[in-house]
This record gives C-alpha cells, structure tokens and sequence, in this order.
C-alpha cells in the first residue's frame, strides 16, 4: 500500500460515514466518528458529528498512528 492508493480510497469515499481511532503518546487512544469531508494533497479532513474537524495525513495510515474504519 501507498500514499497514492490510500488518497484514491479516500476520495472514492467522500461524504462517507468514517471512524477514525488515533493512537497518542503514553498509550493514549482517541475515537473520531465522522464524515471524509475532504480531501488534498497531502491530508484529509473528516468532519466529526458533534461538530470538529480533524485532519490526517497518509502518512500517519501508513505509519499506523492512525487507523480508519469505512
């Protein structure tokens, strides 16, 4: 898998329902439950539901500091 492919997926699934689960330092874990808004270069950006935005990057998917559920 790479970033190219990872931003393909994502910008087939724009306006998809999307749970992101970010894992922090200290083993800190935190749920983001949304919408892929979205989409540039190098990031993306989910709308949560109670209102936030939220950016990833790929590099971060591939890195696995973050991990999505489509």
């Amino acid at each position: 898998m790479n970033i190219k492919c990872i931003r393909e997926y994502l910008v087939s699934k724009i306006g998809s329902k999307i749970i992101v689960i970010y894992y922090g330092s200290r083993n800190k874990k935190e749920r983001y439950d949304g919408v892929v808004w979205k989409i540039y270069k190098n990031i993306f950006i989910i709308r949560t539901f109670n209102g936030d935005i939220k950016s990833f990057s790929y590099i971060d998917i591939l890195t696995r500091t973050i991990k999505i559920y489509i």
